[in-house]
């Protein structure tokens, strides 16, 4: 697999985000991305989906890409193909890299340069929060609490690296892509994010967790470096988290049922638990608490269509509608 070479004295990374309507955490994103350290010589791709333009202050390393759209596998295809450095950083628009975040990278990449994913840490933003976890079939995912109610999710903070090049639960063992480092030409090689996946597109999410599953079924390394390390600023209600999760489910069983109905064990283990637990909330005993009728037929809904489309990415890749994804 194709990795990428560094070449003296030239740029190697380049940070990309993608946003669509969303200005003011777009521009409060720039404003931390400029203060943090190598920032001003690094190329900054701005992939914005938005119905207008985003206004952000010039600068020389500074590309913006307007492509109002949906999708956010499609918005980070142009950057895989708009961007000339073998490495792109990916964060989210509600994310605020530490200030020595490239510079961890630059060491990362230097001392693994054959890493084709790399994953850093996410931490939730201010200090009045509290962590859960959620335990799962392959560990736990970690989320924040604050006393007033909200909560925050997308969170990695275990304190120790980890390397895998064989199929792995990716969001317990690895990350999520709001703070991912992609190999570019590796991405490239085999595909890059399926446009079917992501926020705003049909199936919502999980275009970073199959990504992964991809390369490490291709024996491709990726891992998990906690110096790489961002915070998370998007504190939502429980009613928000909720609507986020049903789309989160859609995404993640789109995901599990493919990779399932090719055999991979990792998303066989997945189907099992989330059989479970959607099982232990249909009877009333998630928590100890009855969801309403409600969030019974969203949640069944999600999961249905999650199933779907599933089944039809599948189809899709045994019939050869994307033949770049193997």
């Amino acid at each position: 697999m194709h990795i990428g070479t560094i070449m003296p004295n030239s740029p190697y990374i380049t940070i990309a985000v993608c946003s669509r309507n969303r200005p003011q955490q777009l521009a409060e994103w720039w404003q931390h991305i400029c203060a943090i350290t190598d920032s001003g010589t690094t190329p900054i791709l701005v992939i914005d989906q938005s119905d207008t333009a985003p206004t952000l202050p010039s600068a020389p390393n500074l590309t913006i890409i307007h492509r109002p759209a949906r999708g956010l596998a499609q918005a980070r295809n142009i950057a895989l193909t708009l961007a000339t450095t073998p490495y792109i950083a990916f964060c989210d628009d509600d994310c605020r890299p530490d200030q020595d975040w490239l510079v961890a990278i630059d060491a990362a990449i230097h001392l693994e340069p054959a890493v084709a994913l790399r994953f850093g840490a996410v931490w939730p933003s201010g200090n009045d929060y509290h962590f859960n976890h959620h335990h799962t079939h392959a560990g736990s995912t970690v989320w924040a609490h604050r006393s007033d109610g909200l909560v925050c999710t997308a969170l990695r903070i275990a304190p120790t690296a980890s390397h895998y090049s064989r199929p792995v639960a990716p969001l317990e063992c690895l990350g999520q892509g709001n703070n991912m480092i992609v190999a570019r030409a590796a991405v490239q090689q085999w595909g890059g994010f399926h446009p079917w996946l992501g926020a705003g597109a049909w199936l919502n999410a999980g275009e970073d967790v199959e990504l992964t599953l991809r390369l490490l079924s291709q024996g491709a390394v990726c891992m998990y470096n906690p110096q790489i390390r961002l915070t998370h600023d998007s504190w939502q209600s429980t009613d928000s988290l909720t609507a986020t999760e049903h789309g989160y489910s859609v995404g993640m069983l789109a995901v599990h049922v493919w990779y399932a109905l090719t055999g991979m064990t990792v998303a066989r283990e997945y189907l099992q638990f989330r059989r479970h637990a959607a099982l232990k909330t249909i009877v009333g005993n998630d928590d100890s608490t009855k969801r309403s009728q409600s969030f019974l037929w969203a949640r069944g809904w999600a999961l249905a269509k999650g199933i779907v489309g599933g089944c039809c990415l599948w189809l899709t890749m045994r019939l050869g509608k994307f033949p770049n994804i193997p």
